[in-house]
């Protein structure tokens, strides 16, 4: 495997291009403070990213004592490239499924499903006052000074009979952001490492051994509706998301099927599950976590 360091996006985009084997064992840096997780590369200059030959996407990993950080670094392909492999696929349709277990052997028992939606400003406002948040009319009104608004969603993925409560002490939420620059789509991921509360969390120690699997992607019953109906464009970006929401009330689902317009394609339905664009993505990595530095 070929390995180079990150340094900015431009040197992110570079990397892309090559072709680097894929590498299913990964060791996690020691990061020494919290990272800001905000869909920027500058703070993992010094990590190795490793390429994804199935997926084409570009990921590295770090870890402090409480918390286990993700970049991931999706290139749309040059059409001139005839590329048959469309990293972010459907991405901002079905967001990120992260799973996670401790040990060596996988399960989707538990995880987290990260996803950016776009809101109009009364749907955010009933989504908020949905999820017990009181909303003074003064914040109303500063919302409503913005037709649309993008939102960073984390739900936690876990069985039904799973216990509220994991082992006792604090952590941070699960958190995500994305930036898209150019034919460049960077999303940073942080997940803590205690399982506390609402089961967020991976359940390890700086130094054990997780299994991570990635699921993004795919064909959804909405991106079907979208191209029989003909209502966009050719492309999969979140600024073609825009959702309609007619009731004021509501929500997107988990599995993204809710809202938003892509490409309307020619011939049926059988013709567009084959579409390249809108492939199903998903791969599993082992990966040591870094301990002290080490």
């Amino acid at each position: 495997m070929k390995r180079t360091s990150i340094a900015i996006i431009a040197v992110v985009a570079a990397l892309a291009a090559l072709g680097l084997a894929a590498d299913q064992k990964i060791a996690s840096l020691w990061q020494s403070g919290p990272m800001t997780i905000d869909g920027v590369a500058q703070e993992w200059e010094t990590s190795e990213p490793v390429f994804d030959e199935g997926s084409q996407v570009q990921y590295a990993l770090r870890n402090d004592g409480s918390n286990l950080y993700i970049i991931m670094v999706f290139r749309t392909p040059d059409p001139r490239t005839r590329a048959k492999v469309y990293p972010k696929s459907t991405l901002d349709y079905t967001g990120m499924k992260i799973y996670f277990t401790t040990g060596t052997k996988k399960s989707k028992d538990y995880g987290i499903l990260f996803q950016k939606k776009q809101y109009t400003a009364d749907a955010l406002i009933a989504n908020m006052e949905k999820r017990g948040q009181v909303v003074s009319e003064a914040e109303k009104a500063e919302i409503r000074k913005k037709e649309t608004h993008i939102v960073f969603t984390e739900e936690v993925i876990k069985p039904k009979s799973a216990a509220a409560a994991g082992e006792a002490g604090e952590s941070d939420p699960p958190m995500f952001r994305a930036v898209d620059k150019g034919p460049l789509s960077v999303c940073e991921f942080r997940i803590p490492l205690n399982r506390v509360n609402a089961l967020g969390g991976i359940g390890a120690k700086p130094g054990e051994q997780i299994m991570l699997g990635f699921e993004w992607g795919g064909m959804t019953n909405q991106i079907l509706r979208d191209m029989m109906a003909g209502r966009a464009d050719q492309s999969v970006g979140a600024s073609d998301r825009a959702t309609e929401f007619r009731s004021g009330t509501a929500d997107s689902l988990a599995g993204g099927d809710e809202g938003g317009s892509i490409a309307g394609m020619g011939g049926g339905t059988g013709d567009m599950r084959r579409d390249t664009r809108y492939i199903k993505h998903a791969f599993w990595i082992s990966a040591t976590l870094a301990s002290g530095g080490n």
